[in-house]
Order: C-alpha cells, then sequence, then structure tokens
C-alpha cells in the first residue's frame, strides 16, 4: 500500500494523505445513513476522481477513524471562496467512533497541520448544511466563523459558509 504523507499532530491524531490505491486503507468508515447526505461516503470520495483533491485519514491509536479531501480549487469553483482558500470537504469520523472526541480533536489539530502542508494557504472554508446543527456547533467551536453568507447549491438544502484562518499572525 502506497502512502504519500504522514503528519502527527496533537491530541494523538494523524494525518495521513492517500493516494487513489489507499482505498482499502479507509473503506470501512462509514457515517450513519443521515449524515451520507451531508458528507457523502468514502466509496463516493474515491469514486469522483477529481483534480486538485488532496484525499486524508483521520488516524487514532494508528487506526483510520475519519476521512476527508483538501479542495485545492475551492475559489475557482465557489464564488464565495477567495484566493488562498483551501476547501473541508467530505469530513467524517466513522460512525462507530463518534462520541469520542474525535472529531473535535481533529478539527482543533487541523489547522496547524494545514499551514505545514500547504503554507500558502489562507483560510480552510467549508459549507455545512442549515439542518445539520451538530456539524454547525463543532465546526464553531474549533475556531471557523459563521460568513453569515448561504450557499444554495447544496444537494441537501442551503449551507452555511464557514471560514478558519490559517495564515499566521
Amino acid at each position: 500500500m502506497h502512502l504519500c504523507v504522514s503528519m502527527a499532530v496533537e491530541s494523538n491524531i494523524n494525518f495521513l494523505r492517500l493516494s487513489q490505491s489507499d482505498h482499502e486503507l479507509v473503506r470501512h468508515i462509514e457515517v450513519a445513513p443521515e449524515q451520507i447526505v451531508y458528507c457523502g461516503t468514502v466509496d463516493m470520495a474515491f469514486a469522483a476522481l477529481e483534480e486538485e483533491l488532496d484525499l486524508y485519514a483521520i488516524l487514532a491509536e494508528n487506526k483510520a477513524v475519519g476521512f476527508f479531501k483538501i479542495d485545492l480549487k475551492f475559489p475557482r469553483t465557489y464564488s464565495f471562496a477567495r484566493a488562498g482558500d483551501l476547501g473541508l470537504r467530505a469530513f467524517m469520523i466513522d460512525h462507530r467512533q463518534q462520541g469520542r472526541g474525535l472529531g473535535k480533536a481533529t478539527l482543533q489539530a487541523l489547522p496547524a497541520a494545514l499551514r505545514k502542508l500547504y503554507p500558502a494557504a489562507q483560510a480552510l472554508v467549508l459549507t455545512v448544511n442549515l439542518r445539520n446543527p451538530i456539524a454547525v456547533r463543532s465546526y464553531l467551536g474549533a475556531g471557523f466563523v459563521d460568513t453569515c453568507e448561504l450557499y444554495e447549491g447544496g444537494l441537501a438544502g442551503p449551507q452555511h459558509v464557514m471560514r478558519l484562518p490559517l495564515a499566521r499572525a
């Protein structure tokens, strides 16, 4: 199995950059059926061959417990994104691992890791569905700011646009 990059960060959370051939490492990660509309599935992420998209596993105790995508073309795809923004997409923690604080630990560790991996990035941007208040609270608790913009192009309805500055002060 070919693994591109591994980066250890705080809270025993590791981010492991994946290649297309690493699907087996994360294919067991699933969210509850009602969450699929918000983040999709790992299989969907691997099936959508998009350019300028980096795939990552979230590791806890050396076990893959989550997954996300970093979208490098976000500013060219979405009018609410700015030059220098990275897009966070398909963020998920396996449903069997939820409730252990792994999502919070991941979101707290992610900015430092992204600053190292993408030193030119200015901010991390995401959209989160208005009908997903638990995710909204999680992102706000991790330092994301609700821009008060709504993205209307989501498959499951309107979404909050949230930003987290990455540039060093």
